[in-house]
């Protein structure tokens, strides 16, 4: 049994272990299929590889072996072996002039074709042995090689070449004969950009034009003194001896290298001494100042930088000779940013008037830049309650002197501040701000009712009543006040200007036909009887009627506006709550105008742009990592950033959110300005109408209309009186128009085929295609062994593969060449990729060696693109840098040779370019006190290395396993890294003191920024233009000294309401009322609400996510989280309608602005009466039911009717809540009627045509009146309610601000059916008078009778018969 079941346990495993393989086999049908799907993309196949050039996923068909190349006089013979992964073109040593002879792979003649302008071969996949010739009658200086080869073997004229010298593509070959040596020639040309700075750099350019044969050349000294070489770059091999010397491998054609250096002292003056030939006599020197760091002039020998040739990039700074008679000279004229620009601020400044007129609410939008980034202050009466930076908000604190204000940190300013002023009565200070303004640009909104009559002060006010007068507009009121008295008398050309005056911006005022009607009745006086007298009165008679005529809609608009001063604007405002999109103004604004588009059938918005809003909220910055094993860079900043950190603010103090801001845009809108600059004394008045003058105005305005038109009667209507039946006898009829208004009405099938699906087609494309499921990390080092002896370098990687592919080997720095490279003990295949050699490996554990040579070389560098998870150092008279133990700092691992010194001591020699750094100290100031610190690379500018960096004193830096030693940190660079940067804690303390190093050191910057909770006093070094906090950029030596205070913030709340919204539903016996608040905290926590009694909570959220709320005690409390966020919530408030209806008081408990509130009553009730707020609803039945009684007063005393006041007022009460016009239609056919009654003589055809018109008038009456008993009894109740948007059952308010407590407001009303028994009463009313009416109107009609027939004229009578001699004479 044990051996059966051992077996058949072996056989499960196997079945185990086959299934996958199986799974993962191609399907028969699909494998011949393999070759037509891969055409075109055979690379695909290929192994990844990891090179830094190359980019992640890259792929590598060909690999080569070492290119073996012999040399001589008449041409060469090349062996190359190459790997191939896919089939692929293979490069070939040689060029169009040395083009390969003979080539032969595995043996066998191969064709050599021209692929991308150089000889290649095409291959197949797999390994292959390619040789070849190539022939020359004399041997160049260099040769084209495959720039992917990375191993090279050089033999020429049968001596192994050592140090090979490859540039790219282009393999040097050796030197050329004594016959071209023999006409070596050298020039020189120098040209060099001195920058000055901290420290100050030198980039010398030499420009070489060589002849003759390839050589190698010393020249120099090339650097002044001061100067450490930085770098060197070049298109020519060169070398910087310790002796400063330039070592150049030269060959013919024109060259440029480029050294830089920097200055070991802060620059003052140059002096330099030319060494000699080949080395130019004279110089050409460019100086460029940094105006950060200090304004500087320079002296010297100047010349024209365009004929001097010097090169383009310093073409615009100021050039100079330079030789052993003529230096530079830099004096120094200022430090840092003493002669900057001053304080370049403009402001937006939009202000609203409360709606009882007391105070301003005002928001600013402070932009532009501050010379020193600090304090700014607000004075009195200006009072500070909120501000924010970039959306950010600000501590408002007290200063020194009192004054509230804000510490800011940022030279670029885009502030937004809420400010108060109590009172706009008197003098006020047009800045407030205690910094001078280029400009103030601002806007004065007015709650409807007020007007701005004037800004005295200001450099312009457009929109004031006094701005709006032209001398157009005086002469116009000083004629038509001519005209007055001269038509009616001096006293009446008083009330005239006076009237016209007042009406001068008001629209709809009958100026020109009152001015028409003035200069005809004048002109009557000077015309005698007759025709001409007759015309000129008709037409002054029309034009008095076009007058009064004009006059109606006029008054009744006056009269309206006084009674209800919010019908006067031509917008509707409301508030509604939207997601927040933008900043503090932007977006309160953005929410009010989301119902006014929904009103725009109503009414059409009168907006004002608002301001930009600034940048998006951002996320809260992670807190920085403290689990640091060493401080190294890649790059990057390995710290978050520090914008939150400026931000930071004491617990104990409290961020204001100052009042809610207002953002509505009703009434009228006046723009306001100030030219610059305005200075912190300048003063303005604000001539401000109240709403209660504005009102007696209008009434006056009417009032002085009606005394001037009556005076026109007696020279116009009475005159005309004796003329009146001639008038009416002339008349034809009477024109009726009747407006009719007429609704408007406005798959396939494809074949099947023997051949694979396409879509199984391409899924076996990508299954070729796919990367391992190891990439992109399917190559690790998990081991390093570094031995350096001699002249020769050894590294043994052990490398881990996840998949086959490619490996970036360790490369040297630039004097390093590399040997040979094996894998497992055999020649590995290899390809360069720019500085990266990749060497292919199979799946697995390998171990790789390379070896390099390192020729003269005291120091140097080997970067790891891999980073070995171990490294072990073993060197004889060499040393390593960058280890900590047994682990890479880095990615580089420095080298030094060491030597003995003269006295038998062990010295280590000096790298070529010594490292150099900056180091930037960035202190910040907050609830915790913390230093990030950041070395920047000066030199080397590549490769890795290590410096010791002083902490400050009380510098804690956070982090685990850091190597600190002696108050220092050691850093490492990486090969590429350009900077490194940690952050430490800071202790506390009343003063802080920094010193400079000397520049020989490094180089040290300091900036200070400081939450606004701390005030930073700075003294001892001046400060550098820097955007953002305090920089200084010191000198060796300087002392910075800095005070630290803490000012006291100003008492206010962390909470404020932008706007609240409440719609209550009224039901029967309950309502439902929706809240919608936008709630602006700057901090956290929660707040309480108080709800009315009895309330119930329905739903709540928050920006659209539900919350789980409760209320206890008739309070809720709701979570606040910093910024702006809408919370909505839906309640239950056990009262229903009555006949006073309120609207449930909410206490918000917070300052709240732009307060809107809604009432719907149900359908099926009778409003009467509103009251709350200003801005709201208006019931005008009540205003015209006024006018109806002094109409039923007039009709029933002069009207020639049988009608008494109560039938005239009863007739007009039915008809007023539905439809005045038809009452107008009934009253006009009673008039006509009764005049009809009195008999008017008229012609036969005249009375027969106002029979007729009479007849169709009554029809049109009757119908009127018949129609108005079901419109009565079935329709709904016009009560003509207006304001804000409101109807009769959708009410609507708004407020300015309150302290927390939402306004109150109510409806009174009645059921229905009072309406319906009320036209009941008044339909048989109707209908019992109506019998008595048409019984009169008959009467009336029938006077004089019904019809009467044509007038015939009289025949003329018959002429006697004419004689003969009259016949004859005619």
């Amino acid at each position: 049994m044990d051996r059966r079941s051992r077996v058949a346990g072996l056989l499960l495993g196997l079945l185990l272990v086959a299934l996958p393989l199986c799974a993962q086999d191609i399907p028969p049908v699909l494998r011949d299929w393999q070759g037509w799907v891969l055409h075109g993309v055979q690379q695909q196949t290929c192994p990844l590889f990891n090179s830094p050039a190359a980019g992640q996923g890259a792929r590598q068909c060909v690999w080569s072996g070492e290119l073996t190349l012999t040399a001589d006089t008449r041409g060469a013979h090349f062996v190359l072996p190459v790997q191939l992964d896919a089939p692929a073109w293979v490069a070939l040593p040689g060029s169009a002039a040395a083009w390969p002879q003979e080539v032969k792979v595995d043996g066998q003649e191969q064709p050599v074709l021209a692929h991308g302008g150089t000889p290649a071969v095409w291959l197949a996949a797999g390994t292959h042995r390619i040789e070849g010739d190539l022939a020359w009658t004399s041997r160049p200086a260099s040769l084209e090689v495959p720039a992917s080869v990375a191993l090279l073997s050089l033999t020429v004229d049968g001596k192994p070449v050592s140090r090979i010298e490859r540039h790219g593509n282009r393999l040097t070959l050796g030197e050329a004969t004594a016959s071209a040596r023999a006409a070596d020639a050298l020039s020189i040309r120098v040209y060099r950009h001195l920058q000055d700075g901290h420290p100050a750099m030198l980039e010398t350019l030499l420009q070489l034009n060589v002849a003759g044969s390839p050589r190698e050349q010393l020249l120099g000294p090339a650097l002044p003194d001061g100067f450490v070489a930085t770098a060197l770059a070049g298109e020519l091999p060169a070398r910087l001896e310790a002796d400063g010397r330039l070592r150049v491998q030269l060959r013919p054609g024109e060259w440029t290298l480029a050294l830089r250096a920097r200055d070991t002292a802060p620059l003052q003056a140059v002096h330099w001494t030319p060494p000699g030939a080949p080395w130019p006599a004279q110089e050409t020197w460019s100086y460029d100042d940094a105006p950060s760091l200090r304004s500087t002039r320079v002296q010297g020998l100047a010349v024209d930088a365009g004929r001097a040739g010097v090169p383009d990039d310093w073409s615009e700074l100021p050039a100079f000779q330079v030789d052993a008679g003529h230096g530079l000279t830099v004096t120094e004229s200022t430090r840092g940013d003493a002669n900057g620009r001053g304080d370049q601020l403009r402001l937006r400044r939009t202000l609203w008037l409360d709606f009882d007129g007391g105070g301003l609410s005002v928001l600013d939008r402070l932009v532009g830049t501050l010379r020193h980034p600090g304090r700014l202050d607000v004075a009195a009466p200006w009072q500070l309650l909120q501000a924010s930076q970039d959306g950010e908000p600000l501590l408002v604190t007290t200063g020194a002197h009192g004054m509230r204000g804000v510490e800011l940190r940022e030279r670029r300013a885009d502030i937004e501040a809420g400010l108060r002023l109590p009172s706009h009565a008197g003098s006020l200070p047009v800045n407030g701000w205690q910094v001078p303004l280029d400009a103030i640009d601002a806007t004065l909104q007015l709650p409807a009712g007020y007007r701005l009559l004037g800004a005295p002060g200001a450099d312009r006010s457009p929109d004031s009543w006094i701005a709006q007068w032209s001398l157009l507009d005086l002469f116009v009121v000083a004629l038509i006040a001519l005209l007055a008295g001269r038509a009616l008398g001096w006293p009446w050309a008083a009330v005239a200007a006076v009237f016209l005056v007042l009406t001068q911006q008001e629209s709809g005022v009958p100026r020109w036909t009152l001015a028409v009607a003035l200069a005809l009745a004048l002109l009557l006086r000077a015309l005698p009887e007759g025709r001409l007298r007759l015309v000129v009165r008709a037409g002054a008679l029309a034009a008095f009627v076009l007058a009064l005529l004009w006059t109606l809609p006029f008054a009744a608009t006056q009269l309206q506006y006084a009674l209800h001063p919010q019908l006067e604007r031509s917008s509707r405002v409301a508030v509604d709550f939207a997601p927040e999109t933008a900043g503090l103004a932007a977006t309160v604004e953005k929410k009010m105008q989301a119902p006014m588009l929904e009103a725009a059938d109503e009414q059409q918005q009168r907006a004002l742009p608002a301001p930009p809003p600034p940048p998006p909220p951002r996320e809260p910055a992670a807190p920085p990592a403290l689990a640091l094993s060493a401080v190294t860079g890649s790059g990057s900043s390995i710290v978050p950033p520090l914008d939150a950190a400026n931000q930071q603010l004491d617990s104990r103090s409290v961020v204001q959110a100052g009042d809610g801001t207002p953002a509505w845009r009703m009434g009228n809108a006046y723009r306001l300005g100030w030219s610059g600059p305005v200075t912190v004394g300048q003063t303005a008045r604000l001539l401000i109408a109240p709403s209660w003058l504005v009102r007696l105005l209008r009434v006056l305005m009417v009032g002085l209309l009606a005394v001037l038109l009556s005076r026109l009667v007696p020279l116009l209507v009475v005159p005309m009186r004796a003329h009146w039946k001639e008038w009416v006898r002339g008349a034809a009829g009477t024109a009726l128009l009747l407006l009719a208004v007429l609704p408007p009405a406005a798959h396939a099938q494809a074949a099947s085929s023997a051949l694979p699906d396409r879509q199984l087609l391409e899924q076996l494309r990508q299954r070729l295609t796919e990367a391992p499921r190891c990439a992109p990390s399917c190559m690790a080092v998990a081991g390093a062994q570094v031995q350096a002896q001699g002249d020769s370098l050894l590294v043994v990687l052990q490398a881990d593969a996840g998949a086959v592919g490619g490996i970036a080997l360790p490369r040297t720095d630039a004097a390093g060449s590399l040997l040979d490279v094996s894998v497992d003990g055999h020649p590995a295949t290899l390809v360069q990729q720019g500085d990266a050699v990749v060497a292919r490996i199979d799946r697995g554990v390998h171990r790789i060696a390379l070896r390099y040579r390192l020729d003269g070389l005291d120091t140097g560098s080997v970067f790891f693109p891999l980073r070995p998870g171990r490294v072990v150092f073993a060197g004889q008279g060499w040393t390593a840098s960058g280890l900590d133990g047994d682990r890479l700092l880095g990615d580089s691992l420095g080298l030094s040779r060491v030597r003995a010194a003269s006295d038998g001591s062990v010295q280590t020699v000096a790298q070529r370019f010594p490292p150099y750094v900056t180091v930037t100290r960035q202190l910040v100031f907050g609830i915790d006190w913390t230093v990030q610190t950041t070395v920047e690379r000066v030199a080397p500018e590549s490769g890795g290395f290590s410096v010791d960096i002083p902490l400050l004193p009380g510098e804690h830096p956070l982090g685990e396993n850091l190597p600190i030693h002696d108050g220092k940190l050691q850093v490492s660079f990486t090969a590429d890294a350009p900077r490194v940067t940690w952050r430490s804690r800071l202790d506390h303390a009343d003063t802080l003191t920094l010193t400079a190093p000397p520049l020989a050191d490094r180089a040290e910057t300091w900036q200070i920024d400081s939450a606004p909770m701390w005030h930073v006093a700075a003294k001892g070094v001046p400060t550098s233009a820097s955007d953002s906090g305090l920089s200084f950029d010191p000198l060796p030596g300087e002392q910075l000294t800095l005070a630290l205070s803490e000012p006291d913030a100003v008492a206010g709340d962390s909470l404020a309401f932008d706007q609240a919204r409440a719609a209550l539903q009224v039901g029967e016996r309950s309502s439902e009322l929706n809240l919608q608040l936008t709630a602006r905290s700057t901090r956290g926590g929660e707040h309480a609400i108080t709800l009315p009694t009895g309330a119930e909570l329905l739903q709540s959220s928050r920006d659209g996510q539900a919350l789980d709320l409760a209320i206890r005690d008739g309070k809720l409390s709701l979570p606040l989280l910093p910024g702006s966020h809408t919370y909505a919530l839906q309640l239950r408030i056990p009262v229903g309608v009555g006949f006073r209806t309120l609207m449930s008081r909410v206490d918000l408990r917070a300052p709240v602005a732009n307060l809107s509130l809604e009432l719907a009553p149900p359908q099926d009730r009778w409003v009467l009466w509103t009251w709350g707020p200003q801005d709201g609803p208006a019931v005008l039945y009540w205003s015209q039911l006024a006018v109806l009684l002094l109409a039923a007063w007039l009709l029933a005393r002069f009207a020639p009717t049988p009608l008494r006041f109560h039938q005239w007022l009863l007739l007009g009460l039915g008809f007023s809540a539905f439809a005045w016009g038809a009452y107008a239609l009934v009253v006009a056919w009673l008039i006509a009627l009764g005049l009809r009654a009195r008999g008017v003589r008229l012609g036969n055809t005249a009375f027969n045509l106002v029979q007729i018109g009479l007849a169709a008038l009554t029809a049109v009456a009757l119908l009127a009146l018949v129609g108005a008993v079901p419109n009565g009894l079935l329709g709904l109740p016009d009560m003509h309610v207006a304001g804000n948007g409101s109807r009769a059952f959708d009410l609507r308010w708004f407020a300015d601000r309150s302290a927390g407590q939402l306004p109150g407001a109510g409806v009174a009303s009645v059921p229905l059916w009072v309406y319906k028994l009320a036209m009941l009463a008044w339909a048989l009313w109707l209908a019992n008078a109506l019998i008595g009416w048409l019984r009169w109107a008959f009467a009336a009609w029938s006077e004089g009778g019904y019809w009467r027939a044509r007038e015939r004229r009289a025949s003329p009578p018959d002429l006697p018969p004419a004689t003969g001699d009259q016949a004859t004479h005619d």
